[in-house]
């Protein structure tokens, strides 16, 4: 007869299996959301382009677009495109690798070497038509506070726009991105250096490191466009395009209920241990005196 100890700790060693067993399905480790995701990735009939960033260094921005700044003023690209300029194409609602990219540029930007006004300026442009001007004063105050004190915050910019202004820019920077069903985005990560003219001069990709971006700055300040060195193209997705369905949401509802049959056994074990302590005769003593 197994003890109702030895129950509750045989649930608990099993408790990873069981984590496994319910998160396999929906992780797909192999030809589940990995292969689903590639595949959609690389379906062209997504789109005509098969690369989902096509490097477009000589290029021009389209300086003439008008997009909101954080503090929800009209703007025109070309008016703060005047110095060599660090381009971030994100969302700032992103649940995945925006919130990493932005964060580890502003822990990059605190080590350049080039100075902030003079030497360049930041973008950072929200690809989601149905973010405002509040959702990028709400994401630019969050990352100015890892940056130093006196880094100028009039020299990173936090833009939105409509549809047809950011597809612009995207398309000019060979950047694509799609939604799919939970309202989040597929897209890559990269940062692109722009000259004071508008011209594309190079990408920067992988985790946005102060070397790198430097380098894209002195770039831009010559003007003169270079290759990029591509290190792992990382991709930002919250889906699996085979279960139709939101992978981190799956993940939280299996831990919870994993965690709630732990708690479950651990009151049941308890409460029928302390009603055993309760019910047990007490000892009489025999002892004479």
């Amino acid at each position: 007869m197994i003890s109702p100890a030895k129950r509750v700790v045989l649930l608990l060693a099993v408790l990873p299996a069981i984590v496994l067993a319910w998160a396999e399905p929906v992780r797909g480790a192999g030809p589940g959301l990995l292969e689903g995701t590639k595949e959609l990735l690389n379906n062209k009939e997504t789109d005509e382009a098969a690369e989902w960033i096509t490097e477009k260094t000589g290029n021009y921005l389209p300086l003439d677009l008008q997009f909101v700044d954080e503090a929800g003023a009209k703007i025109r690209l070309g008016d703060i495109i005047d110095r060599p300029t660090l381009f971030l194409p994100i969302y700032f609602y992103c649940p995945n690798i925006c919130s990493k990219n932005l964060a580890n540029l502003a822990v990059a930007l605190s080590n350049l070497k080039a100075e902030p006004g003079l030497d360049y300026r930041v973008i950072a442009l929200s690809f989601n038509e149905s973010e405002n001007y509040k959702n990028a004063a709400d994401a630019k105050k969050n990352y100015l506070k890892i940056l130093p004190e006196d880094f100028p915050a009039s020299e990173w910019r936090f833009l939105t726009g409509d549809l047809g202004a950011i597809k612009a820019v995207t398309d000019a920077l060979g950047f694509r991105f799609q939604k799919v069903d939970d309202e989040t985005f597929i897209h890559p990560a990269a940062l692109m250096a722009i000259a004071a003219d508008g011209k594309i001069i190079r990408y920067v990709y992988g985790s946005f490191l102060a070397g790198d971006i430097d380098l894209a700055v002195a770039s831009a300040a010559s003007g003169t466009p270079a290759m990029s060195v591509r290190r792992l193209l990382a991709f930002c997705f919250n889906y699996d395009p085979h279960g139709k369905t939101s992978l981190f949401t799956t993940v939280k509802i299996v831990v919870l209920l994993v965690f709630g049959i732990a708690a479950i056994a651990f009151f049941l074990y308890f409460r029928r241990t302390s009603d055993k302590g309760a019910k047990a005769p007490l000892r009489q003593d025999t002892t004479t005196p």
